[in-house]
């Protein structure tokens, strides 16, 4: 008998990466970008010395829906495991969470927490995980994948808790360690970041910077190069406020 659930359910699972562009393009959104991030990655993950490399790209240029594609990209060549790690925040948790989830990326991710709420027996083939860089959380999932395979750690927003803050001292912080844990001796890492000279200065999981990939901004992106340009003048008018102005002369002048 023919089940037409099992083939949907298949049909998902193909061209995960292609469908997410195709998902952008259909919105306007431009996703040359995020291709040229995206491929570059993958390329690097097979050819870099270690197996961390760097994702940088400006404050706010989309690197959301990059890391949707990339890991449909991940998934696409075989990844099965791919644990996303976000700020000690449920708030931002759950904003990234909803983003993935309304994408329609196949598997449907999941919290760690409500990955802990099911036995290993249940642990499906693929699996997306969210997890935040809380020592508590990252303990219990470090357990809970534990025997698996091997794990890709894409770290949203990397500058953050992740970097070993005590490596001139000979010692690891929790978080670090934890990370380092996660991550294994066959897994991957992946930092996403808009600031990324802290992972360069402690040199985060022998991250090396010639490895590094570059996440251009859209079109349309405006950030500090428009702003406050280095090599022409800027594209505003500069307002200076009296010594000691009033909150009217700050209003015209942003006006």
């Amino acid at each position: 008998m023919f089940d037409i659930e099992k083939f949907k359910d298949e049909a998902k699972l193909k061209d995960r990466y292609a469908k997410q562009l195709h998902r952008l393009k259909l919105t306007g959104v431009q996703t040359d970008c995020v291709e040229s991030a995206v491929e570059a990655a993958i390329a690097k993950m097979t050819t870099a010395k270690t197996s961390a490399l760097v994702i940088y790209g400006e404050p706010q240029s989309g690197k959301t829906e990059m890391m949707i594609c990339l890991t449909a990209k991940l998934l696409d060549q075989g990844h099965k495991v791919i644990v996303h790690l976000m700020n000690d925040s449920v708030d931002l948790l759950s904003q990234n969470l909803r983003r993935f989830k309304t994408s329609g990326l196949a598997p449907a991710p999941r919290t760690a927490t409500e990955l802990q709420q099911t036995g290993k027996d249940q642990t499906p083939e693929e699996l997306i995980v969210f997890c935040k860089k809380n020592g508590r959380d990252l303990e219990k999932l470090i357990t809970r994948l534990s025997g698996g395979g091997p794990i890709v750690v894409i770290d949203d927003e990397a500058d953050y808790a992740t970097p070993n803050s005590k490596v001139n001292q000979g010692i690891k912080t929790p978080i670090n360690d934890l990370v380092g844990q996660l991550i294994g001796g066959n897994g991957y890492y992946i930092g996403v970041t808009a600031t990324p000279a802290r992972l360069d200065l402690n040199n985060t999981f022998q991250n090396c910077t010639e490895q590094w990939v570059n996440f251009p901004p859209h079109g349309k992106y405006t950030g500090q190069d428009t702003f406050f340009p280095l090599n022409k003048q800027p594209l505003y008018r500069l307002t200076c406020l009296s010594q000691g102005g009033n909150s009217q002369e700050a209003r015209d002048a942003l006006v």
